[in-house]
Parts: C-alpha cells; structure tokens; sequence
C-alpha cells in the first residue's frame, strides 16, 4: 500500500528532525513553507472537499476522514518534535545567562567586599592617628584613653559598601541569541 510508504516517509522526516535538533534559517524556511503548504491544504480542503477521498482511493485508504487522521497524526508529531527542541534551546540559554549572572554578581560582592576591607583598615588607622595625637596633647583621661571604633556603613548583599544605599541590578544581554 502507497500509504504505508507515505506515513514511514513522514515518521521518518519527523525522527531526522529530532535527531538533527538546532534551528536554523534553513530549517526556519522549510518550515515556513510548511505552514502555507498546510495553510494552502486547508483552504482546498474546505473549497472541494472531494479531494480527500479520490486522493485516499489513490493512496490504498478507504475514506478520506482516515487520510485526514494519518496526517494529522505526522503533523503532530512533527510539532512535538519542534516544541521540544524549541524548548531544550530555551533551557540552554537560561542555564547560560543564570551562570553568567552568578558570575558577574561573586565577582562585585568581592569587589564590594575588598572596599569594605580597604575603608575600615583606613578609618582603623586613623582613629589610631587620633588616639595618639589626643594623649600626646591633653592629659590622661578616661576618654582620650579609650580607643575609637570606626563607623562603617551597612553593608550586605544588597547595598553598596560606601553608601548603603540599594545595589540596583542590571541583567547583562546575551552575547548571541540563536534564532528559534
């Protein structure tokens, strides 16, 4: 039966496009040409309904209801196929962008930190500065004695280390966005 052959030839069209998998202009294009080659399908199907049967008795089927169903049934496939590969391609890109995201954000958290780091050994060193010069100029007393603590703006994952004031964050744009 002609049919048969048709239908594994179908499958057989829908397996190589699992297998061969990324999108391309090329597999864009076909299938653009398949969308208006069913969209052209569908209009002459409505206008001479009659079609469907001779073309079922000329491929061995006996209505042209089951011709329909068989191709659908490929069509289908064909579109789970794609859905799948569309959304593989998805789950690529995020992976990608979350990890650069991660990347991008350990590294100003360690930048924000040596600030951090850098302005309390300063503001650290120079209370020291002042405690000496206040006890070679005054008498002893209980507060020139008692050494000062820097004040150190809240720092957290959040703000920024010299304000504190909130980090505004921005998402880098990818570096290519394959065509789906």
């Amino acid at each position: 039966m002609l049919i048969k052959a048709l239908l594994m030839v179908g499958i057989g069209v829908v397996a190589l496009l699992f297998v061969r998998g990324h999108s391309t202009a090329r597999h864009q294009a076909i299938r653009r040409v398949g969308v208006l080659g069913f969209v052209a399908l569908a209009i002459a199907s409505l206008l001479f309904p009659q079609t469907w049967q001779s073309a079922a008795g000329v491929l061995g089927v006996g209505r042209g209801t089951d011709l329909l169903l068989y191709a659908t049934i490929v069509a289908f496939l064909g579109f789970m196929v794609s859905s799948y590969l569309r959304t593989r391609d998805l789950q690529r890109q995020v992976t990608v962008l979350s990890r650069r995201l991660a990347l991008d954000e350990a590294a100003a958290r360690a930048a924000a930190e040596a600030t951090l780091a850098a302005q309390l050994a300063e503001a650290q060193a120079a209370a020291a500065r002042a405690a000496l010069s206040s006890r070679s100029t005054t008498t002893t007393s209980a507060a020139a004695s008692a050494p000062l603590a820097p004040v150190v703006p809240p720092v957290g994952p959040m703000t920024q280390p010299a304000t504190g004031a909130p980090v505004r964050r921005t998402v880098p744009a990818p570096r290519s966005v394959p065509a789906s």
